[in-house]
């Protein structure tokens, strides 16, 4: 399948949408702040009542525990400050049990706003013009979909927007191009430009992938970086079933490759 060939021009941000985006990255450019979202978000993906989801800060900071996060209450209300003021979370009042005290009482609690990020991706050309980017790759996928096989599209770096159709006869390894004479592997072989550079060398493939049991898996045997599905590494020389719909992450962050596969 050929690249989704797109004219990219060089884009100057008004001053208010820098400050929208200024102020949006800033906020969770912290360790502490992006756990916080983190929870928030898992909390409410969670429950099925949406009333039940805002979490108090004393739940907040026993949940940040799991982060190997410890700050005091007062350094937490710093934090949850900066992220209500940049319009990420809403503060409410509930009633909640308090230790050492009898009966509920009112609290501040905070919930994930629904629109936390709409502005970024909607209203700032910049983000916007990327997201329709993502629409047009996601419909290349769709078009090259026949049910019958398992399509890949590359949704970041220099390959963006190559889509592989892998039939389920098809073992496929897939890994950079490296500098080595790749055309000696026999099997089937998705093949990624060097500017990848955290995935691993086709030659010994950062990742394999396959059909059997009426189902599509992949398999990491050595690489170096790592492969995760959504925020989950997968563990190393382990088969895992590949989900519908789902995002494939050869190593993680620069140089690193994302997959959108769907069967």
């Amino acid at each position: 399948m050929g690249d989704l060939n797109q004219e990219f021009k060089t884009e100057i941000l008004r001053d208010a949408d820098c400050k929208i985006l200024s102020s949006k990255l800033a906020s969770i450019n912290n360790d502490v702040r992006f756990s916080i979202l983190k929870i928030l978000r898992d909390h409410q993906k969670s429950i099925v009542n949406k009333h039940k989801a805002p979490l108090y800060s004393r739940e907040i900071n026993f949940l940040l525990t799991g982060y190997n996060i410890n700050i005091t209450p007062q350094m937490l209300g710093q934090h949850l400050k900066i992220l209500v003021d940049a319009g990420i979370l809403s503060e409410v009042i509930v009633k909640k049990e308090i230790p050492n005290k009898v009966g509920k009482r009112n609290v501040k609690a905070y919930v994930l706003r629904e629109d936390a990020f709409d502005d970024l991706f909607l209203e700032i050309n910049f983000f916007s013009d990327e997201l329709l980017s993502f629409f047009e790759l996601y419909k290349v996928n769709t078009k090259f979909n026949n049910k019958k096989c398992c399509t890949l599209t590359i949704f970041n770096g220099k390959d963006k927007g190559k889509t592989y159709r892998i039939n389920k006869n098809d073992l496929v390894f897939i890994g950079r191009r490296g500098t080595d004479d790749f055309t000696k592997i026999p099997n089937r072989k998705i093949v990624l430009d060097n500017s990848y550079s955290t995935v691993s060398n086709v030659l010994k493939p950062h990742l394999k992938l396959f059909y059997e049991n009426n189902g599509w898996y992949i398999l990491d045997e050595c690489s170096s970086n790592g492969t995760f599905i959504g925020d989950e590494i997968l563990p190393h020389a382990e088969k895992t079933k590949l989900k519908n719909n789902s995002f494939l992450k050869l190593s993680r962050g620069r140089g690193g490759v994302i997959f959108y596969c769907s069967f």
